[in-house]
């Protein structure tokens, strides 16, 4: 069962297989409330493989509203890049002019202006140049570990709209199954049906107040600096 989610590897693991857990978990845990025989093990095997293999399809769906989301949250320079322009004061002067020092060095394409329309072309190529060099999680876990928060925030705000219609027809769902079973139409137990309403509501309150163009550019932020400092580290290497 291990190697079912350790071959997606770390980045799909973290930015792309738990937001598709994220996505379907309310539907998931409905089937579990409601119908007994899902609680069995052979059934709850079941539904890990369904979920898996569901999981895998939105791995490969959830790149294009996250890149969409993403390109939302910075509609010009991604946050590395940005960080890396004349004018931005979010990484400290010394440690930016270490930075230029290092990337001049190792960089022919990479040219200092004090313009920053003038500088964007060459902060690009710097930003896409160091991913290059530092994709190793083993070497730099602090730059992988920023990267895939990244890459999950973004993710789930791509699937934002995804996620709040799904949880918005469970609590519609659950409000039927309370008023027939209020009825007698049906004879499903009373706690259960409150228990996914509520799960479904938690969930909606999630994609609503948490999932937000906010915890995006703050996560991207965080990745920015974790990657700009590889410069150092690359530079005592």
């Amino acid at each position: 069962m291990k190697e079912l989610f350790t071959a997606f590897g770390p980045y799909n693991l973290r930015a792309r297989l738990s937001v598709g857990i994220i996505l379907i978990a309310p539907w998931i845990l409905e089937l579990y409330l409601l119908i007994s025989e899902m609680q069995k093990i052979t059934s709850t095997l079941i539904v890990l493989l369904i979920t898996y293999g569901f999981c895998n399809l939105l791995i490969i769906y959830c790149r294009m509203p996250g890149t969409r989301a993403m390109k939302k949250c910075f509609p010009d320079l991604l946050p590395a890049q940005k960080a890396l322009l004349p004018s931005s004061n979010y990484i400290d002067p010394k440690s930016k002019d270490r930075y230029y020092t290092f990337l001049s060095q190792n960089i022919k394409e990479f040219t200092l202006s004090e313009d920053d329309t003038h500088m964007k072309n060459s902060v690009s190529t710097a930003v896409t140049w160091l991913i290059a060099q530092t994709r190793d999680p083993n070497k730099f876990p602090l730059i992988a570990e920023e990267n895939s928060n990244f890459g999950f925030s973004y993710n789930l705000l791509g699937l934002k709209p995804l996620g709040l219609a799904i949880c918005f027809i469970g609590i519609v769902f659950n409000a039927a199954l309370f008023f027939l079973r209020h009825r007698q139409f049906i004879s499903l137990n009373l706690t259960n049906i409150i228990c996914g309403f509520i799960i479904n509501l938690a969930f909606l309150l999630i994609w609503i107040f948490l999932i937000n163009k906010k915890l995006v550019i703050s996560s991207g932020k965080k990745y920015a600096r974790a990657l700009l400092s590889a410069c150092d580290s690359l530079n005592t290497n």
